[in-house]
């Protein structure tokens, strides 16, 4: 059987590290880069038993290591990447996807007022958004460049692309994770490392499900979609596993909108 296509999204004997990956997306791109060959690193807070998910594809014959991980939690990034390395002696794929939108919710239309809890929410957000991401690949692309490079992807959104009046704060940091990867795509581009980030649309999870369940906004965001559906979160791993893989070494700096058309309806 000609191997071609295997031989362009083979990850094996590769080692990937996956943030925010007990459920949703993150738990579609585990899967996705364990099926191409890589070992792969799922984390996720104590109260989502990231061991327990990792028992579970391991069943499924997948290669996974659950460990626990607040990403805002400096020391713990890491100790956990430092354990990565001395137990794999690579790190070649990292996928920041924690996250959490916690806007408050005004009136639709209404514009988001910069007061206390407005702040509150946006400074969360960054936390984890922004400066748990940039602490992350600090610990990650010099340990990745020993390796001889690797591939980077940072989960960005449709919603920082574009202006947003109902989650703009969260908006602002999605939009700052894509010039982290503009950022280390120059930074890294010589030791052979690759970073992009993803802004997927609407995404049928249980993220998404303020939008999803509810059948007039999903009604009038699938009329603006020209696909007039929601993606899944296969067709975000999928394009995750694209970037990590020798499909994608040439594509470096790029932010992936993937959202069935909704930014260029007119």
């Amino acid at each position: 059987m000609n191997t071609y296509a295997h031989d362009l999204f083979s990850l094996e004997g590769s080692v990937a590290l996956v943030t925010g990956a007990t459920r949703g997306i993150g738990l579609a791109t585990v899967r996705a880069l364990a099926s191409a060959g890589a070992h792969t690193f799922l984390t996720g807070l104590e109260n989502e038993d990231p061991s327990g998910v990792a028992s579970r594809l391991r069943a499924e014959g997948l290669n996974v290591t659950g460990r626990v991980l607040d990403v805002t939690d400096a020391p713990a990034q890491a100790e956990l990447v430092a354990d990565i390395f001395r137990s794999q002696a690579r790190i070649d794929v990292l996928v920041c996807n924690a996250g959490m939108a916690i806007d408050p919710i005004g009136e639709p239309g209404d514009p988001q007022a910069a007061d206390d809890a407005g702040l509150r929410a946006l400074d969360a957000m960054y936390q984890v958004h922004v400066r748990s991401v940039v602490e992350l690949c600090g610990h990650v692309c010099p340990l990745m460049a020993t390796g001889g490079g690797g591939s980077v992807t940072i989960m960005s959104s449709l919603a920082g692309v574009r202006g947003n009046s109902a989650i703009g704060l969260y908006a602002i940091t999605k939009a700052a994770n894509a010039q982290v990867a503009r950022n280390l795509a120059v930074q890294w581009g010589p030791r052979n490392i690759r970073a992009n980030a993803i802004a997927p649309g609407v995404i049928d999870t249980e993220f998404a499900a303020p939008i999803t369940a509810n059948e007039e906004l999903a009604r009038r965001r699938r009329e603006k979609t020209p696909l007039r559906r929601f993606g899944s979160v296969d067709n975000i791993a999928g394009t995750i596993l694209y970037l990590a893989s020798p499909a994608g070494s040439f594509t470096s700096g790029e932010t992936i909108v993937v959202d069935g058309g909704t930014v260029i309806n007119d």
